[in-house]
Order: structure tokens, then sequence, then C-alpha cells
């Protein structure tokens, strides 16, 4: 895709989204915009809420595989802190890097998803989720970073709405009996 033509799509999604009036829509726009762009095998979106330091699942392109809601717990992990405190994208490329970050991994390698690409959503100035892009191998090796960034500001909105609406379930949960990213 030339970039004349992702700056298209990045325009089109920001409308799409922007006007969507529905959670549908919205998530229909973030997973073509997520496609066209970087591509996926699935895609799920995690609303963090820090004052708890759990993540819940909010959207999932295979509801079979990853499906919507449960909580998990973080902690100051690699990846907590590169992508939830540090707002910084993980790339991982193979099955390794898989195993290292999802405590589903098997499941996961075993539907042939082996690269990830896990983008930190920003929203008022702190990580408020991650978009998450799971493929074969080595698929994000080559991830543009400024893509990244553009993508993921384009879904601060939707993510932010649901971090308000998740708050009140967070509320009490312990962690301790949580799985862990």
């Amino acid at each position: 895709m030339t970039d004349d033509a992702k700056i298209e799509r990045l325009a089109q999604a920001a409308r799409a989204i922007g006007r969507s009036e529905s959670v549908r829509a919205q998530w229909s726009g973030i997973s073509g915009l997520a496609d066209a762009i970087f591509g996926y095998s699935l895609l799920t979106g995690l609303v963090f809420l820090k004052e708890q330091r759990v993540m819940r699942r909010i959207f999932s392109s295979d509801e079979s595989i990853s499906p919507p809601g449960g909580f998990k717990a973080t902690g100051k992990g690699p990846w907590s802190v590169q992508v939830l405190d540090e707002g910084r994208a993980y790339i991982g490329s193979d099955e390794a890097d898989i195993r290292k970050v999802f405590s589903e991994a098997e499941l996961l390698i075993g539907r042939g998803l082996h690269s990830v690409l896990n983008l930190p959503v920003w929203g008022a100035g702190a990580v408020v989720g991650s978009l998450n892009l799971l493929s074969r191998r080595h698929a994000y090796d080559q991830a543009d970073g400024r893509m990244i960034e553009l993508v993921a500001g384009i879904c601060a909105p939707v993510f932010m709405l649901a971090r308000d609406a998740e708050r009140g379930a967070a509320t009490g949960i312990d962690v301790s009996g949580l799985d862990s990213v």
C-alpha cells in the first residue's frame, strides 16, 4: 500500500469511527483500519484500568479464541512496563515471543498465531488500553512506528469511553487469582 493510500485509509477510519454512534460500528472501523494498515488474523482490544492494575478485553475479532470480558492482572513484568507504563509498542516475531506475553500462548500458537503487535493506546496523558494484532510469524517485524502511533491515536476515544464504562466493574477485584500480563 502506498503512503497516499495509507493516509487516505487513516482519514476514512478517523471519519467513520468519529461519526459512529454505536460501539459495534466503532470496532468495525477499527478492525478495517488495523487490517488495511497492518493485517491480522486475530484482533483484540483491552482497556487498561491503571488504578486497579487490571486489563479487560472489550473486543475480539474471534470470540472462540479470545472472548470479551474477564480481567487480567498487570504487574511489573517486561510487557506491562513497556506497553502500559512506558507506552511503547511491543512486537513479537515468533512463538517464543508469544509465550513470553500470553498466558493462553499454546491456544494462540495452535491456531497459527505466531507473532504479535501490541499498540498502546494513549488518552488524557496515560495509556488507556492496548490494541493487539496477531498473525503469522514475523508479520510485524517491519511495522512502521508512525503508523502505530496514528492507528492508536485514532482508536483513543473508543478506548477512553470503554475505560470509563469498565471502571465500576473492576472495583474490588482480587487480582491475586487472575492471569497476568
